[in-house]
């Protein structure tokens, strides 16, 4: 019976060792059929390649290799940085050994992979969608697969590092905010004096959040476990705008603790303004009911304060591709810049392109004259304007008879048509 070892606990890692072992498996299939890598003699070179980055992947889902301590590689991300780079890199080498089938195979799913992690404007998306629609007989096909594997992982990798870098500064933020808290309730509870949660309502005597008569050593705690109460139910209220995710760095589970100190915080931050006399409109509380309450609701409204910090975190979430590489971003149509040929001989394409573009132009700034404008002009006037024509002379004649009858011009005609 085989030992249960807690390392292979871990999703990631069980995901790691798994798509490890499809590649080998692979990559068996590849290397004994002689058709896979045509005209190729580096065969074997790139079949150790893949397997010395899948036994690296397998080492590092394992805790074999590289060895960090649990603190640095939870914060860091080591090891799982180290398994997911060395997969990719054997994902991106085996290319070159896939047969032309495979090849057409593996498109589709680089191309969304690109999608999901690159911006709509990017170069290197635009090439992996042309993938999409080249031959198969193209002989740089394969390279350029390749390129796009590469690119696709790289940008997966780089969007789990920011994650992981925002988590961290969440995680950071609630432990000095919970240090901080700590001090203070504890300072304020040595000196209840100095920090007074009591409120004097006219005609009455002290009204404190502990029921005393006076300033008590348990004011302060008393507001800050009614803050937590109310940031923990804003962090389970919360939960129903928070979509599951396949990635290994906990981020909603770090908002969630961030909520309760931040709540806390707010609650103690609240009531001292009321004291104060800061915010318009609130008068001194009259009983110690009133006090709780108002304690237990600024708790809750910390959500407004870390409410953008959530869309943050679900952006990041949603831009940090997870198993799946499906792309859920609207195709556009890509403008590609028109190429002119300066070469000998291109001379009468540059010219019609030239005339071309200026038939169009003048044609759009015509038709945007109002219709009324245009019809409000007589005829005569409009024939007698002159105006450069295609032989150098005056618009209203006809194109190499000069002195012949005079035409209308575009726009005349036009808007007469308009107007019949």
């Amino acid at each position: 019976m085989l030992e249960r070892s807690p390392r292979n606990k871990r999703i990631w890692a069980q995901d790691v060792k798994v798509s490890a072992d499809v590649l080998e498996a692979r990559l068996a299939s590849l290397t004994g059929d002689p058709s896979a890598v045509a005209d190729r003699v580096d065969r074997e070179a790139l079949a150790a390649g893949v397997r010395d980055r899948l036994t690296a992947a397998r080492n590092a889902a394992l805790r074999v290799d590289p060895l960090p301590g649990r603190v640095s590689n939870w914060w860091r991300g080591t090891l799982i940085e180290a398994a997911y780079q060395n997969l990719h890199a054997a994902e991106s080498l085996i290319v070159d050994l896939y047969n032309p089938e495979d090849v057409e195979a593996e498109i589709p799913e680089a191309v969304a992979r690109i999608e999901a992690g690159l911006g709509r404007d990017d170069p290197r998306r635009i090439a992996a969608l042309d993938l999409l629609e080249g031959s198969p007989a193209d002989p740089g096909r394969r390279q350029r697969l390749r390129k796009a594997v590469e690119v696709g992982f790289g940008s997966s990798d780089l969007e789990h590092s920011r994650l992981r870098s925002f988590r961290n500064a969440v995680v950071a933020s609630t432990i000095a905010l919970v240090v901080t808290l700590v001090v203070f309730v504890a300072w304020v509870s040595l000196n209840p004096t100095e920090v007074s949660f009591c409120f004097t309502p006219s005609g009455k005597g002290p009204v404190c959040p502990s029921g005393s008569a006076g300033p008590g050593a348990h004011d302060v705690l008393t507001i800050s476990l009614l803050g937590v109460l109310g940031g923990l139910l804003s962090a389970i209220v919360s939960i129903r705008n928070v979509r599951g995710t396949s990635l290994a760095y906990d981020v909603p589970q770090a908002l969630a603790m961030l909520k309760m100190p931040l709540g806390a915080l707010c609650a103690i931050g609240g009531l001292l303004l009321i004291r104060g006399d800061f915010i318009p409109g609130f008068s001194a509380l009259d009983s110690q009911d009133q006090i709780l309450a108002y304690a237990f609701g600024f708790g809750v409204a910390q959500q407004l304060l870390i409410g953008l910090i959530d869309r943050r975190a679900q952006t990041l979430l949603d831009a940090a591709p997870g198993k799946t590489t499906a792309a859920s971003r609207p195709e556009r149509t890509v403008t590609r810049p028109t190429r002119h040929d300066s070469r000998p001989g291109s001379t009468a394409g540059a010219t019609a392109g030239s005339t071309a573009g200026a038939t169009a132009g003048s044609t759009a700034v015509v038709n945007a004259v109002p219709s009324a404008v245009v019809n409000a002009v007589p005829a005569a006037v409009v024939n007698a304007v002159p105006a450069a024509g295609s032989d150098g002379g005056p618009a209203g004649l006809v194109p190499g008879q000069p002195g012949g009858s005079p035409v209308p011009p575009a726009a005349s005609r036009d808007r007469s048509d308009e107007a019949g």
